[in-house]
């Protein structure tokens, strides 16, 4: 009996021992003590479509971010997610309900969606610790100079020619904007003239921003994804500066933000202990 006992007390440690090297065997980076494996890597690579050495750059930050969010304790409270959930579900004109029954449709697991919202909120709540106290507000003479130099982005056209591609799946219309002569079954398409007077502000707004010749963000809809993709902007007129002084301000101090944050993270990053142990494929 003794004998079993140990016999299995030796298998079973064997197991542990070869679990471990595995795991060892497996890390491909190692931060500040955290180790990133070639797994992760891979498979964060395949998910976002990013090259190997760009997925290993993004990576580095989020486990640097990881840390500083264990550092200072942040949390996104129970209300808070639901406050987030009521407001994404109220600017699609749905309710939660039936937001959540859009989730259920798509695959997505709605507790699944509230822990990466949760993540989200976390993420922010570290973004303003890191510009508290280092971001300067623009003046009235930016706001103007900024207007000046970038009037084509506070320009409305009269008409809009587009040419509208729908989808079911996301990818096939990722693919489309990298490749614009892509032909796909899984891809419909028709041409649109927009009239200003005539459309959502908010589809307005984005059809505006973007140029001619490209596509807009793929944004989502009930049954699916869509994108447009500008062929011509007829009769451009800049809308007056008053008017749009506090969506320049914003666009400035977005700006202004994610500049704050870059520098830190590119800092933080130079001033890290990282070890490449095994170079990803």
């Amino acid at each position: 009996m003794v004998k079993k006992f140990i016999k299995s007390l030796f298998v079973l440690l064997l197991i542990k021992l070869s679990l471990y090297a595995g795991l060892v065997d497996g890390v491909s980076v190692v931060v500040n003590n955290t180790p990133i494996t070639l797994y992760e890597i891979k498979k964060f690579s395949i998910e976002h479509k990013l090259p190997i050495k760009k997925a290993v750059e993004v990576l580095i930050r989020k486990k640097l971010e990881n840390n500083l969010i264990k550092k200072y304790d942040l949390q996104a409270t129970d209300i808070e997610i639901n406050d987030e959930i009521e407001k994404i579900s109220s600017n699609a004109n749905m309710s939660i309900l039936d937001f959540e029954n859009y989730l259920m449709d798509k695959g997505i697991d709605f507790d699944v969606y509230k822990r990466d919202l949760a993540k989200k909120i976390v993420k922010e709540k570290l973004y303003k610790k890191i510009i508290s106290g280092k971001i300067k507000r623009a003046t009235p003479k930016e706001l103007k100079e900024y207007y000046d130099k970038n009037i084509e982005l506070y320009s409305i056209p009269q008409m809009v020619e587009v040419t509208q591609y729908n989808a079911k799946d996301k990818g096939a219309l990722e693919d489309l904007t990298k490749n614009p002569m892509l032909n796909s079954s899984n891809i419909t398409k028709k041409d649109i003239v927009f009239k200003a007077d005539k459309i959502n502000p908010k589809l307005l707004y984005i059809l505006q921003q973007a140029k001619e010749g490209s596509f807009t963000p793929i944004l989502t809809l009930k049954d699916g994804f869509t994108t447009f993709y500008i062929k011509r902007k007829i009769n451009v007129k800049p809308i007056p500066f008053e008017k749009v002084k506090n969506a320049i301000f914003a666009d400035i101090m977005n700006k202004r933000e994610k500049d704050i944050i870059k520098s830190y993270f590119d800092k933080l990053i130079s001033e890290a202990n990282i070890k490449i142990l095994r170079e990803a494929r």
